[in-house]
């Protein structure tokens, strides 16, 4: 039985066996490792650990947007009183009035001065023929203002800059600052001949 016969050299009967021998003991091999993956897969260890949690909360990554009551806003006019024909210098200034930290969206169509006069006529807005957006969210300090000018050159304008402009004529004006739903006290000034 171990004593190979036949017409080929006995060195072939015995590479054939241990070939055979070989491919018997991987399948074993193989069989074993499929049987294990199976029934650890169909089973996975169970570590007891202890029970979980109460959920955490996620802290934010910023301060928060600024509310409306925390801001203050006010027009400032750079003196009380211009010739006519001058440009006049406007200034929107948003405070943060509140006592936290906050992000507060400035941008350019959000904030507005409009000029009138006493009885309430429109005579100029910094938005009438302006149409470009800004971003802009600046962070504000408890008490902190952030200022942004603006020149008027003294001409009327309308709603989407429609109609002709005209210079403004001497008298009393008032200004209001605009942000958002926000707005200011008028600020009056005059203009002289």
């Amino acid at each position: 039985m171990f004593d190979p016969t036949g017409p080929l050299p006995p060195a072939v009967y015995w590479r054939r066996r241990a070939v055979a021998m070989g491919a018997v003991l991987l399948a074993a091999v193989l069989l074993g490792w499929g049987v294990m993956a199976l029934v650890s897969g169909s089973r996975p260890d169970v570590v007891p650990g202890p029970p979980p949690g109460p959920p955490v909360a996620v802290a934010e990554t910023g301060p928060p947007p600024c509310a409306d009551e925390a801001m203050r806003v006010t027009a400032e006019v750079a003196r009380p009183e211009f010739r006519v024909g001058d440009r006049v210098g406007l200034s929107i200034v948003v405070t943060n009035a509140g006592n936290r930290p906050c992000v507060r969206d400035t941008n350019r169509m959000l904030r507005e001065l409009i000029i009138s006069t006493p009885g309430g006529k429109h005579v100029w807005s910094s938005n009438d023929c302006y149409i470009e957006t800004t971003n802009e969210q600046p962070l504000l300090q408890p008490g902190q203002s952030v200022r942004n000018e603006v020149w008027w050159a003294g001409e009327t304008s309308a709603p989407d800059c429609e109609g002709d402009r005209t210079r403004a004529q001497a008298g009393e004006y008032q200004v209001v600052a605009r942000l958002g739903e926000l707005n200011s006290t008028p600020t009056t000034f005059r203009l002289t001949s």
